[in-house]
């Protein structure tokens, strides 16, 4: 994680060790030897990692000063300069359109991205079908040698791509809620801190008839938001309609829709992403129903969506890049020996903005 203070957002991936918690602490990062030396991030990654393409002084230059400054190579480097491909692959079933107008997504990768642009590292992406069709690309390219490794999203009950890549030999790390001890690396993120922010700040506004709108209940992801945020609820005396969408704006529009229908409609929606929050919105104000004074919307995920929305719809900030970056990390670390590495992603922070508000008497 970038520790608070950083001038530049970034953290290095040739930091020293995670921490007991599995999160890593602020250290030198090859953006500040750069600066000090008045030379590019891949010549100072070139030096340290013994590669061509800088002169013998510049290399001296590079490690002399990471000798006086502290800065230590750790397995994540290592694994990277003996790497065959020095790039990582993602394979991402699902619709393309999607993809491009969803915040969690593009914030991930954004994420990934700037690891590997610290590391002088490269991703290779492919965006597929529904319908198994990231099975075969995850085959080829496992076969032909192309990646060190996968990250990969989305996870089903029984997923097919982590026995796949196991039996193929290819590190792997599955972002998720999940963590069986299946021997491969995984980035969880529960989402009882989330379900918690957003209960308790409905429940401090007096909410207790609220409905759901979630992404497909075939993710892992989904299921344990579902069950925890009905449990949850019914400990605070909060009742819990559930629906379920697929993170497109269409559905987001056309089940809020449904819901403020009925004769005694719910007092707050919380949705599983930015896209069907801004639906619900506009949803509501076409129907004439006040934001927040008769529905308060929330979303699962924060996004610029959220902030420029009007009013500003109230999300959790799930530190998405953030996330990319540990994955990334935890990526290579597994590339360079460790196996069965569990990390824990930082917790969400509530953005409280202008959607939410007391409920309707």
């Amino acid at each position: 994680m970038t520790a608070p203070g950083s001038t530049d957002g970034e953290q290095s991936a040739l930091d020293g060790p995670a921490s007991s918690g599995g999160r890593r602490s602020q250290r030198v990062t090859i953006s500040d030897l750069a600066r000090r030396l008045d030379i590019s991030k891949a010549s100072v990654s070139y030096a340290l990692n013994g590669r061509s393409g800088v002169s013998e002084e510049t290399r001296q230059r590079v490690l002399s000063l990471a000798e006086e400054l502290g800065f230590h190579p750790n397995s994540a480097a290592v694994a990277l300069s003996a790497s065959r491909t020095r790039t990582i692959g993602i394979v991402i079933a699902r619709d393309p359109a999607l993809i491009s107008t969803e915040a969690f997504y593009m914030r991930t990768l954004v994420g990934i991205e700037q690891y590997l642009n610290e590391v002088d590292s490269s991703l290779l992406l492919r965006l597929t079908g529904e319908h198994g069709e990231d099975l075969a690309v995850l085959r080829r390219w496992s076969r032909q040698g192309r990646v060190d490794g996968f990250i990969l999203f989305d996870e089903h009950d029984d997923d097919p791509r982590v026995p796949l890549l196991k039996e193929l030999g290819v590190p792997c790390v599955v972002v998720s809620s999940n963590a069986p001890d299946d021997g491969v690396g995984r980035l969880i993120s529960s989402p009882e801190e989330t379900v918690t922010l957003l209960l308790d700040h409905l429940a401090e506004l007096g909410h207790v008839d609220i409905a759901h709108i979630s992404g497909p209940f075939t993710f892992v992801h989904e299921q344990l938001r579902v069950r925890l945020l009905q449990e949850k609820a019914k400990q605070r005396g909060i009742r819990v309609t559930h629906l379920t969408g697929s993170y497109r704006y269409e559905e987001g529009a056309e089940l809020t829709r449904s819901l403020l229908a009925k004769k005694n409609p719910p007092t707050a929606l919380v949705l599983g992403n930015d896209l069907m929050a801004v639906a619900a919105l506009r949803v509501a104000t076409d129907l004439g129903t006040a934001v927040p004074g008769e529905l308060s919307i929330l979303a699962w995920d924060d996004s610029p969506l959220c902030e420029l929305a009007r009013p500003g719809i109230t999300a959790v900030d799930q530190q998405t890049m953030e996330r990319g970056r540990m994955a990334a990390d935890l990526l290579f670390r597994i590339a360079a020996g460790e196996s069965g590495l569990h990390w824990e992603t930082p917790p969400g922070v509530l953005r409280v903005r202008d959607s939410s508000g007391p409920a309707r008497t």
